[in-house]
């Protein structure tokens, strides 16, 4: 890296590298969604016995699909595809699983579709991440029997323009586990569609495997007697006990005590974390910041309120984490946020202040300034 001292350079020279560096800063808010396709000459048909009839987005976050790294100082900006989200991939499919004769007809549920990108040492990495459902027509009723994830990734100086071809590849890898599903492996969990309003969100859990987010408003789930739930940094794996395959790509699960979401886009890591329910949140008691791009984030979610408290001072290590069960928009608990929350009132912030500011101590406050 070429480092020197600003204050050795000429006046004009720094004047001229502060008009720069304007320049770019507005450059960078005005063309400020990077969008893509799916639509490719290389695009060609994919031997199957099945074609995509509907597609759902089940997505909890559908103003974007991630994030994409642009100008010289690889900002993070949101993404999105050029046409509407189920206009592309329909598109795509329509090409890749053309509808003919003789081939069975399949719906998808797009739980997650979301892209990301980050710089290591001299060179950065692109990940693309699907997850989706397959529903079947079984016995007249629409039939989830499969939930398949994928996450791909590749390096190299500049992988921004690589991003839709990571996406295929996911969406690839997911029907090729779907031909592989064996009879006997199949969910078989019912398909509600919900259209419009969801009913309000249950004030309690019951026990099982939620596939996706709005099956906790339908209370649609897997046994979870079919499933093995194993330790690890902390947090949850789910093993499924019929094919052995780790379970990363569910919304959560419930033992009938605790309800244990999966962290998705908010942790390198897909775990499940332990929640707590704080009124509209999903609260989990410690998160570490080493696992978290918070630039990935301030872009997602960089306006109002929760732009200026989102994120975590670089001392803190960990801190809680309350996800919205609606929208699925987080808000760190850190320290910042805290005195801000508790700025209007005097009793409680001063308590606060005497306490070492915990991730204990400031869900305690928390709860007290919402009397929750």
């Amino acid at each position: 890296m070429f480092i020197f001292k600003l204050n050795l350079l000429p006046y004009h020279m720094k004047f001229l590298l502060f008009s720069l560096l304007i320049a770019c800063a507005s450059y960078a808010q005005k063309d400020s969604k990077f969008l893509i396709s799916l639509e490719n000459v290389n695009n060609v048909e994919i031997k199957s016995d099945f074609y995509i009839n509907k597609i759902y987005d089940g997505r909890q976050i559908k103003d974007n699909i991630g994030t994409a790294q642009k100008s010289l100082f690889n900002t993070k900006v949101l993404t999105d595809f050029k046409k509407p989200f189920i206009e592309e991939l329909q598109s795509y499919l329509s090409v890749c699983y053309p509808k003919r004769e003789g081939k069975r007809g399949i719906d998808i549920r797009v739980d997650e579709l979301y892209i990301s990108e980050i710089t290591r040492s001299n060179k950065e990495i692109g990940y693309a991440t699907v997850v989706l459902d397959v529903i079947e027509k079984i016995e007249g009723k629409d039939v989830v029997v499969g939930n398949f994830s994928t996450t791909t990734e590749s390096s190299g100086f500049d992988v921004t323009n690589k991003h839709s071809q990571r996406i295929i590849e996911a969406l690839g890898s997911c029907f090729e586990s779907y031909k592989e599903l064996k009879k006997d492996d199949k969910l078989n969990l019912v398909y509600k569609i919900e259209d419009g309003i969801l009913v309000p969100l249950p004030s309690s859990i019951k026990e099982g495997v939620y596939v996706n987010y709005k099956d906790m408003y339908t209370e649609e789930t897997l046994d979870l007697g079919n499933f093995s739930i194993t330790n690890y940094d902390g947090k949850k794996c789910l093993l499924n006990n019929k094919t052995g395959r780790l379970e990363n790509g569910f919304y959560g699960f419930s033992d009938g005590e605790n309800f244990y979401i999966n962290l998705f886009r908010f942790s390198t890591l897909r775990l499940y974390a332990k929640t707590e329910l704080l009124g509209d949140y999903y609260c989990v008691d410690s998160v570490k910041m080493s696992s978290v791009d918070f630039s990935a984030l301030k872009a997602m979610y960089g306006g109002g309120l929760v732009g200026l408290l989102l994120f975590p001072e670089a001392y803190e290590v960990e801190v809680p984490l309350l996800l919205n069960r609606l929208n699925g928009v987080p808000v760190f608990l850190t320290d910042k946020y805290m005195v801000n929350l508790l700025s209007g009132n005097k009793e409680l912030n001063k308590d606060y202040l005497k306490t070492k500011r915990t991730s204990n101590d400031k869900i305690a406050f928390y709860k007290k300034f919402f009397s929750l």
